[in-house]
């Protein structure tokens, strides 16, 4: 019951996420849209503030020019009724309404003369008249209602109110005139209102929003159009590394061929081909591995094999052959675990080259790594009657290893040089302190090494020609690898083959931690 839950939570989780997924064209067009919105919103924004502005100022310049025209009427109106001696409603108003139809504000501003009567609070609007323009007349009457009742009468500078939803700048003008003292007198009860409707402004703006807002559907219909045009190339390259990645899946490692038009997909299908490559040449190399450890296996095998069967159906009558059957099958055996020691050592320096596996590291005595290999490799010289000659002259230097990695190690180019040397192997063992080295050198005094094994002597089952299994030496450069040093061989002057490991010394610092360390353990 728990496992077919999994196994239904499992395809929801398979549907959902198969449910969110937006074609790349798709992804394109969004951002496309929300870059032609910003832009459009924020022109918006700008031409809004500078049009408001602008608006406010020219509405405003205009009513102080209408203003400062208006002056001529006061001028005349004082010089008129400076004639009477005392004041005359019908003159005044023919004057008025004569001087205001003669007068031309038209392209500055709207105006508007009437009459308020502060005790009665009546207003009456005397021009324009019915007669002269009716829409205009109604459209000064509101306006001059509007703006005595919400602020009565007052000289002041230009105001703006909102009438019908239109911003209405205005501003209220008295007249003056001389009285029989000839001081200047204000004629009360006659106003002048001289106003700009903006109404017509913000109609342009307005248009001008419209306007944006087409450029806008344009701009993303176009943007739609684009996003295809471009997405196409770039859907077509992902589509051909993905058949190409299903390719190698399948074990086909042929490189993707045409040119990728998108420069990071060209990128990218570069790097999957040299992926290809690399994968192409590690199956090339396994399959090799496997079929030359097989035949390294089979070959003692089979003489184990063939020895063991010897004895169990007496093929060996006499006890000499029987002991040397058994002899032979140990010897096989022994040699077996040996590669099988050194199949499971490199398989292990592959899988930590990989960050699969982790060696164990700590720091070491090289003086002692040294003695302990010599202790290891004396009984085999030995019983090949050859020496060992060491020269080892160094004291408290460490590096960061395993242990038996590095022995191991060693112990590989010691049997190697044991098998081809004719006398004895030199072992020497010297600091390099400029770049914080140590190198470990082998040498025999041999034929040394063909020219032709030379070239890949360090590949895995290259073998010389008495070599046993060509695993040894694979391994130890695997090892140096591993510790972050490397191994070179060389044929000397003077014959014989000569093996140089060097492997990164451990800094002082820690040198002396470690010897620290030490002396408080002996004491």
């Amino acid at each position: 019951m728990t496992e077919t839950s999994s196994n239904e939570k499992r395809k929801r989780q398979i549907r959902s996420k198969s449910a969110i997924r937006v074609p790349i064209a798709l992804h394109f067009y969004a951002l496309q849209i929300v870059a032609i919105l910003l832009v459009i919103f924020i022109i918006n924004f700008y031409v809004q503030s500078i049009v408001k502005n602008y608006i406010a100022q020219e509405c405003k310049a205009r009513i102080e020019t209408a203003v400062s025209s208006t002056q001529n009427f006061t001028m005349a109106f004082r010089t008129e009724i400076d004639k009477y001696s005392e004041r005359n409603e019908e003159v005044i108003q023919d004057f008025l309404l004569k001087s205001i139809r003669t007068a031309d504000l038209s392209n500055q501003a709207s105006i508007a003369l009437y009459t308020y009567d502060a005790k009665t609070q009546k207003t009456t609007l005397m021009w324009p008249s019915a007669e002269y323009n009716t829409n205009y007349a109604k459209s000064a009457s509101n306006v001059v209602t509007h703006v005595v009742a919400e602020q009565g009468y007052s000289k002041r500078d230009t105001q703006k109110t909102v009438i019908n939803n239109n911003i209405i700048y205005y501003r209220s003008v008295g007249f003056t005139y001389n009285s029989p003292e000839n001081e200047v007198m204000e004629l009360e009860g006659y106003y002048l209102l001289v106003y700009v409707n903006s109404g017509s402004y913000y109609s342009f703006m307005a248009q001008i929003t419209l306007a944006l807002v087409q450029a806008a559907l344009l701009a993303i219909i176009i943007a739609g159009v684009l996003s295809f045009i471009l997405s196409y190339p770039l859907i077509s390259s992902i589509r051909r590394l993905s058949r190409f990645a299903g390719r190698v899946a399948k074990g086909d490692f042929d490189p993707i061929k045409g040119n990728i038009r998108s420069k990071e997909l060209s990128e990218l299908g570069d790097t999957m081909n040299r992926m290809a490559h690399k994968l192409e040449e590690a199956d090339v190399e396994q399959k090799t591995f496997f079929q030359n450890a097989s035949h390294e296996l089979r070959t003692p095998l089979m003489s184990i094999q063939g020895y063991a069967e010897g004895l169990k159906f007496g093929v060996f009558s006499d006890e000499s052959s029987k002991d040397n059957a058994i002899d032979v099958i140990i010897a096989e055996t022994e040699r077996l675990s040996g590669l099988v020691e050194n199949l499971l050592s490199i398989s292990k320096m592959d899988m930590s080259k990989s960050g699969n596996y982790e060696v164990k590291k700590q720091n070491i005595n090289v003086k002692v790594l040294c003695e302990t290999v010599i202790d290891r490799v004396r009984g085999n010289f030995i019983h090949e009657d050859k020496a060992i000659i060491n020269r080892i002259n160094i004291n408290s230097l460490y590096i960061y290893a395993n242990e038996n990695d590095m022995i191991r190690c060693l112990e590989n180019i010691f049997s190697n040089c044991l098998r081809y040397c004719r006398k004895a192997v030199y072992f020497d063992c010297r600091p390099d302190g400029f770049r914080k080295r140590v190198t470990f050198s082998i040498s025999d005094d041999g034929p040394g090494i063909s020219p032709e094994v030379l070239s890949h002597l360090f590949e895995r089952f290259s073998k010389g020609k008495d070599g046993k299994h060509g695993i040894g030496l694979a391994l130890a450069k695997a090892i140096a690898n591993e510790h972050g040093g490397d191994i070179n061989a060389y044929n000397k002057p003077d014959g014989g083959a000569c093996f140089e490991i060097t492997i990164p010394l451990v800094k002082k610092r820690d040198q002396l931690t470690k010897i620290n360390n030490l002396r408080s353990i002996n004491k």
